[in-house]
């Protein structure tokens, strides 16, 4: 009776703060009048508070062009209001119905060899086609306008995972878009093709009108700017609903989910971010990581900094809340490497609360009994029977509720960031790439998880992006940088900040040039050195270094160094630029500037931010030994400052304390020192300083 009584108590606090929401994922397009009202009772007392819904449901909604039928979602939105739980309102635009297809068979996507894309998936429909686009603004507005009185209704999320399917799309249309894309960018043909460097294999255009839309291992120039175009005509697509929804209902918020587990390399999701009132990722932990992005679909086991990266590259150095849009809560579609541990899915949620959501959607509320995703597990079976699951979701969601009523709005404080540039994405990944078998995303990940590892809170950010708040600043694998880059970095340094630099950074400008001496001159002044040679190895072969006492593999990319003021850290000692540097350090003005002239191990990337945390003000207030230890830094509104600590092991984990704390729920004090958190329990403590 007790725990009821507390249930009620926050469901008003939360009301109070309207800001925190624990929902699902739901379709009551598929469902009985009588079953939605059981199934809100349901949500009800598992402390859910909204619901998303209609991502997939155009043709619930016109069954044929221009007969609409809104009256279910009326319903369910009704329905579920009476029982305290409020909706986010999907566009339906990322399914399209049939009769559209049908009357218009030039909407789906060509395909890079020419065939057009046949029906009978999702996200097949050309972001350019204007029947298309017409039919997506009529329907927006239709529920824009049904809707925008409607108190249960918070906002939109605009379509579905935008881009995270194969995007791209080699219609005439599309290519006739590209034209002007190009034509409003290089103004001349003469700029074009200067920056394009067509004199080589004799592609020299004489307008505009003969640019064509290229392929992978087509001129890397060419096809860095398609990424870029393909990039702003899905940005051009989201803003499109985003302006009609605005017009008709300007107070309604404007999301839209990115997939992928958030590591989506074809749209530039700083330019997203700018866009959204809010932006949302979908969570996948076991499913979605970076390895998915390349091609290992069986995925990599359960890392916390793995989750902690994609958020982060969601929120891009942004001091602003993110939502969680979809959640997993159990086996998906996927065939996955591990089963989704009990209790895992309460942890990961507190995890998201750690980085800053203040919304998370277990997707799906009930389990789909036939179509695409009949495997996806949901909160309940398609039998709605109370098992483990339900109960799991129920207790996290009063968990997070419960907190967030305690300390309103947090958000992660970091004073290092990794820079990560969605034009290096790209560049990596055009087919006449560096090294074939570097991933970028990948190796950056290495240095965000050697910092995590450490307890150090770590931005994603883009080269654009302010590097104020920051004590150090990482900079792996940056292809293209801008003329202004280097003095960026410089005045950083010269401040005192700490930089690390690795190779492949600034070996061509932003047109895919290439610069003098390999590397953009200024920055090769900056680190101290020289580049006299440059080479690659497939990832069969590798090279050895030696460093702290230990000798490592390096791989993939190998630079000569030749110091003219940086100190050597560290050289290489096997069959390639035997005895030559490849860690080095600079003193640049009150701060140093690393060099890193390959890809090493994990190891060495560990022992190199060892050192750059030693000397720099990074010193985590707190610590471990556990990489299933997850440890945010957070401040709140008035400046406090938090500590969450989740332990994702079986075991009982120590955490050393540099301040003395209190427990934000118990109240339970503690000093300096050690403070044990529990097998799979979680923690959250305010730090008094």
């Amino acid at each position: 009776m007790k725990f009821y009584i507390l249930a009620i108590v926050v469901v008003i606090n939360i009301t109070a703060n309207a800001q925190m929401y624990v929902g699902s994922a739901y379709y009551p397009e598929q469902l009985s009048k009588e079953r939605i009202d059981k199934d809100a009772s349901l949500m009800q007392e598992a402390h859910l508070n909204m619901v998303r819904i209609g991502d997939f449901a155009w043709s619930a909604l016109e069954s044929e062009d221009g007969n609409f039928s809104f009256e279910w979602m009326d319903n369910a939105i009704h329905t579920l209001q009476k029982k305290g739980i409020q909706t986010l309102l999907c566009t339906p635009t990322a399914a399209i119905p049939k009769w559209m297809c049908d009357a218009h068979p030039d909407i789906m996507q060509v395909q890079v060899d020419g065939q057009r894309k046949a029906y009978g998936r999702r996200r097949h429909a050309c972001y350019n086609n204007e029947a298309y686009r017409t039919y997506c603004v009529r329907i927006v507005r239709e529920l824009a306008a049904r809707y925008k009185e409607t108190p249960a209704v918070i906002g939109f999320q605009i379509d579905n995972e935008m881009t995270t399917e194969d995007p791209y799309c080699y219609c005439e249309n599309c290519r006739m878009r590209f034209v002007e894309w190009l034509q409003k960018k290089y103004k001349t043909i003469g700029k074009l093709n200067q920056s394009w460097g067509t004199t080589f294999w004799s592609e020299t255009l004489n307008s505009f009108s003969q640019a064509w839309l290229p392929r992978r291992m087509d001129n890397p120039a060419i096809y860095l700017d398609y990424q870029r175009f393909v990039s702003d005509c899905t940005l051009d697509f989201y803003r499109m609903q985003r302006d009609e929804i605005k017009k008709i209902a300007p107070r309604m918020l404007c999301t839209t989910n990115v997939g992928g587990g958030g590591f989506v390399t074809t749209i530039d999701l700083y330019q997203l971010g700018k866009e959204c009132d809010v932006l949302s990722i979908d969570n996948y932990p076991i499913n979605c990581t970076v390895e998915n992005l390349y091609g290992n679909n069986v995925g990599q086991p359960f890392e916390p900094s793995m989750v902690s990266f994609a958020l982060q590259q969601i929120r891009g150095g942004r001091k602003e809340n993110i939502w969680v849009t979809e959640e997993q809560v159990g086996r998906t579609a996927l065939t996955q490497r591990e089963i989704v541990p009990d209790g895992i899915v309460r942890l990961w949620t507190h995890q998201q609360l750690a980085y800053g959501c203040n919304m998370s959607v277990f997707f799906p509320f009930r389990a789909f009994e036939s179509a695409h995703e009949h495997l996806m597990a949901g909160v309940v079976e398609s039998d709605y029977v109370k098992r483990d699951k339900y109960q799991e979701i129920q207790q996290t969601a009063h968990e997070v509720r419960a907190l967030y009523a305690k300390t309103g709005k947090l958000l992660p404080i970091a004073r290092a960031a990794i820079i990560r540039d969605f034009d290096a994405d790209w560049t990596f990944e055009n087919g006449y790439t560096f090294c074939p078998d570097l991933k970028y995303l990948r190796e950056v990940y290495a240095y965000y998880k050697a910092l995590r590892s450490r307890s150090v809170m770590v931005d994603m950010v883009s080269p654009d992006a302010d590097l104020s708040p920051y004590d150090c600043v990482i900079i792996p694998y940056l292809a293209l940088v801008a003329p202004d880059f280097p003095e960026k970095i410089e005045t950083k340094v010269k401040k005192g900040a700490t930089v690390v630099m690795t190779c492949l950074t600034g070996v061509r400008n932003k047109e895919f040039h290439k610069f003098d001496g390999g590397v953009y001159q200024p920055l090769q002044r900056l680190a101290g050195i020289e580049i006299e040679r440059q080479e690659a190895l497939f990832g069969r072969k590798h090279n050895t270094l030696d460093y702290v006492d230990s000798t490592a593999i390096c791989k993939y990319w190998f630079d000569k160094v030749k110091p003219v003021q940086a100190t050597v850290l560290s050289r290489y000692n096997g069959a390639y630029f035997k005895d030559a540097p490849v860690i080095t350090c600079n003193r640049v003005g009150d701060g140093k500037m690393y060099y890193v002239a390959t890809v090493p191990e994990q190891k060495v990337i560990d022992q190199l931010m060892n050192v750059v945390i030693s000397e720099t003000s990074l010193k985590p207030i707190a610590h471990h030994a556990s990489p299933l230890m997850e440890i945010a830094e957070l401040q709140d509104m008035k400046g406090n400052s938090y500590l969450y600590l989740i332990n994702f092991s079986g075991d009982l984990q120590q955490v050393v304390l540099n301040y003395p704390s209190n427990d934000v729920m118990t109240g339970e004090e503690w000093k300096a020192g050690t403070v044990s958190v529990n097998p799979m329990e979680y923690k959250v403590l305010r730090i008094k300083k």
